[in-house]
C-alpha cells in the first residue's frame, strides 16, 4: 500500500501565481497587448480549481511548478536559443499532462526575440 499527499494550498497558490506572472510579465515581451487580452478573455493561461483537480498529489504539484519555472527562466534569459528546445518542450508537454495549456513552441519566441520589448 503507498500514501499519496495531496497537493498543498501554498503549491496551488504558487502555480497560478506562476501563470499569472508568465502573462502579465514574460509574455509581453514577445506578444503584443491585443493578443494577450484575448488570451485572457479566453482564459488560456489563467489556471481555474477545475484545472488544479489535474494536479493531484505533491509530486503533481512539483512537476507544474517545475516545469513553468523552466520556461519562464528559458523565456527570461537575455539571449533564446534552440539548445533550449528539449528542455522547453518537455516543461510543455508537462503542462499539458495536468490540462494547462499552453499552444506555443520555442520556436515562436525566438522568432520574436528581436523585437522584445526592454
Amino acid at each position: 500500500m503507498s500514501i499519496l499527499m495531496s497537493s498543498t494550498i501554498e503549491q496551488e497558490e504558487k502555480i497560478k501565481s506562476l501563470c499569472a506572472y508568465l502573462s502579465k510579465h514574460v509574455f509581453p515581451r514577445y506578444i503584443e497587448p491585443e493578443l494577450i487580452g484575448m488570451f485572457e478573455a479566453e482564459k488560456l493561461f489563467s489556471i481555474d480549481n477545475k484545472t488544479l483537480e489535474y494536479v493531484e498529489s505533491l509530486h503533481d504539484a512539483s512537476c507544474v511548478i517545475t516545469a513553468l519555472n523552466t520556461i519562464i527562466s528559458i523565456l527570461e534569459s537575455s539571449t533564446i536559443s534552440s539548445h533550449y528546445e528539449a528542455l522547453f518542450t518537455e516543461s510543455v508537454y508537462t503542462l499539458q499532462n495536468y490540462q494547462i495549456a499552453f499552444p506555443f513552441p520555442l520556436s515562436f519566441f525566438i522568432e520574436r526575440q528581436a523585437g522584445r520589448l526592454p
